[in-house]
């Protein structure tokens, strides 16, 4: 055989080889760049519990007349310890939220959520608090004054076919009960009402009840959630105490809340998985606190904390850790205010907590 064409052969093929090993090499790092299948990726890594402290919370300056609100155990001990549901100024006397009725001046930012939130009233309440009829019952504007609902009232609104007579017999009160309530705006008979109208009951708030075995069912772990969902922001409806320690102030007519009392520092949970919709300082009595929404018709709220771990929007896990205890706000000692609230019905929290 012709020595240049052996020569010749053994290059083509040292070149096809080159050429193959070539063509491997770049179908392995195109393979290598392509983003894997999302089910064949990794989960994601768990949600830090273990907050990392932020700076203490201070509560904010008080103002000379506030100072005179300070009650005379507070001054003794030299303490700050706000009275409860100081609300606004107006002019020149201060006024509170007590169980009954009382007048607000709205504020920028304020809406019936947050109001509701802060006043400790149902949000269904607190519909009855503008005006009766219109298409702004729900508007907020600042500046105008609305009645914040007793504790014990109840809003209706009105449906086809409704009668003030059996409004009132529904709810075991008169006709004359519901008219004598100014906000009601009835002023001479025949008392009639109309589709979407908001009617006051007074002291028709009934007694919140727990949804069926919730008490009996066992509390499931939320580990599945804290890793592939980590932003999953739906409770599972099956809560577990914030926090281990005895009651000192349980659910009652005017404190529909558990009083829970711990250590100041004690790190507080978050009962059910949920969104942060409110973390800070409330000006009407419960210091810092934190709000969460857990996306199945309950809410959450923990207040009088020292520190707050988490913030507005953050999705929390069940049983992270969102502040420690503390001592601000109306109080007289360390513990925690928890609310929770069941289709915006504030309830009694033991009603809905293991055993």
């Amino acid at each position: 055989m012709n020595v240049s064409r052996l020569m010749g052969r053994n290059s083509k093929r040292r070149v096809g080889r080159i050429g193959l090993l070539a063509l491997i090499t770049a179908l392995a790092c195109a393979w290598a760049s392509f983003p894997a299948p999302a089910a064949w990726a990794e989960p994601a890594p768990p949600v830090i519990t273990t907050p990392t402290p932020r700076p203490t919370a201070t509560s904010p300056a008080l103002s000379w007349r506030e100072k005179l609100l300070l009650t005379p155990e507070a001054q003794r001990r030299g303490q700050i310890v706000f009275l409860p549901w100081v609300v606004k100024e107006n002019s020149r006397r201060a006024l509170e939220a007590p169980p009954e009725s009382f007048a607000y001046v709205v504020k920028p930012g304020d809406t019936l959520w947050t109001l509701a939130l802060d006043f400790g009233r149902d949000l269904d309440t607190m519909s009855c608090a503008t005006t009766p009829l219109g298409a702004d019952v729900e508007a907020l504007t600042p500046g105008q004054e609305i009645t914040v609902p007793a504790l014990k009232d109840l809003c209706h609104t009105v449906t086809p076919g409704d009668t003030l007579q059996n409004i009132a017999y529904a709810h075991g009160l008169t006709v004359a009960d519901i008219v004598a309530v100014p906000w009601n705006g009835f002023l001479l008979p025949p008392y009639t009402v109309r589709p979407r109208q908001r009617v006051l009951l007074p002291g028709a708030r009934p007694e919140a009840k727990p949804r069926p075995d919730h008490r009996q069912v066992s509390i499931m772990s939320d580990d599945w959630a804290n890793t592939l969902y980590r932003d999953w922001p739906y409770g599972d409806g099956h809560f577990i105490w914030p926090v281990t320690g005895p009651i000192s102030q349980a659910a009652h007519d005017g404190h529909w809340a558990l009083d829970i009392a711990v250590p100041e520092g004690t790190p507080i949970q978050a009962a059910d998985r949920g969104t942060v919709v409110l973390a800070g300082w409330s000006p009407v009595g419960y210091g810092f606190r934190v709000v969460i929404d857990h996306g199945n018709d309950y809410v959450t709220l923990y207040a009088h904390l020292r520190d707050i771990y988490v913030e507005k929007g953050q999705v929390v896990g069940k049983g992270q850790t969102i502040g420690v205890s503390g001592s601000n706000g109306n109080i007289t000692g360390p513990h925690l205010h928890f609310e929770l609230r069941d289709f915006g019905v504030l309830t009694d929290p033991q009603t809905l907590l293991p055993r």
